[in-house]
């Protein structure tokens, strides 16, 4: 798949599952190991990344993270709803605040799934503009890296299962990256705001995660 498709306009997140069955590939470098965010934004222009470790197995874990639902996550679903409220008012995305399972509800679509170890998610957007922007191109892991329209930026994020001892680490990063100077002067300025929010969701995520591999969570 390339980047080629004309974007329209769309509410923030709409769109993406429908993706999820159609650009997953069991991409594996010559190096013989799964695409990973090293593939798809050498180069980002912001990274997060926290870790948990678990006293789980790596597959027990996996089933956790994708069996995580927004209603476990009270700090998400706030910060969701503030977020979008501007797009909810307009008439438009009401199903972005609907219980799902976490990795249904973000923003870029899944590129890569490697059970039990790693998933990939990534595409492009336009997160700074109150609407949400146009709705991304579609893009598969090859098409993100080589994406260079003017106007967008560039967001992976991975979710890895690592086994530690008698567990497992559970981490996430988050990298973006501009196609251009002025929308990274932008993007610049709204993720200034965002990032301690997005931080905070990510380790919610990673604590529900947690109880829920441990029985404490249902």
């Amino acid at each position: 798949m390339s980047g080629t498709d004309a974007p329209g306009r769309a509410a923030p997140g709409e769109g993406a599952a429908p993706l999820v069955e159609a650009l997953v590939r069991p991409a594996v470098p010559a190096g013989g190991r799964p695409v990973g965010l090293d593939d798809v934004l050498p180069r980002p222009e912001h990274v997060t990344r926290q870790a948990r470790w678990i006293p789980a197995p790596p597959a027990v874990v996996w089933e956790a993270l994708h069996e995580t639902r927004l209603s476990m996550l009270p700090v998400t679903l706030a910060l969701g709803a503030a977020r979008f409220l501007p797009v909810v008012l307009a008439g438009r995305g009401f199903g972005l605040l609907h219980d799902r399972p976490f990795l249904d509800a973000l923003p870029v679509p899944l590129l890569v799934s490697d059970p039990p170890s790693s998933l990939l998610f990534g595409g492009a957007l336009q997160a700074w503009r109150p609407s949400g922007g146009d709705r991304g191109p579609r893009l598969d892991a090859e098409g993100l890296r080589s994406f260079t329209q003017r106007g967008w930026v560039k967001a992976a994020m991975d979710f890895r299962l690592t086994p530690r001892g008698s567990g497992t680490e559970l981490s996430s990063e988050t990298r973006v990256a501009s196609t251009d100077a002025e929308t990274r002067r932008r993007f610049d300025r709204y993720w200034r705001l965002v990032r301690p929010g997005s931080s905070a969701i990510r380790w919610e995520v990673l604590t529900a995660v947690e109880l829920k591999a441990t029985g404490r969570l249902y």
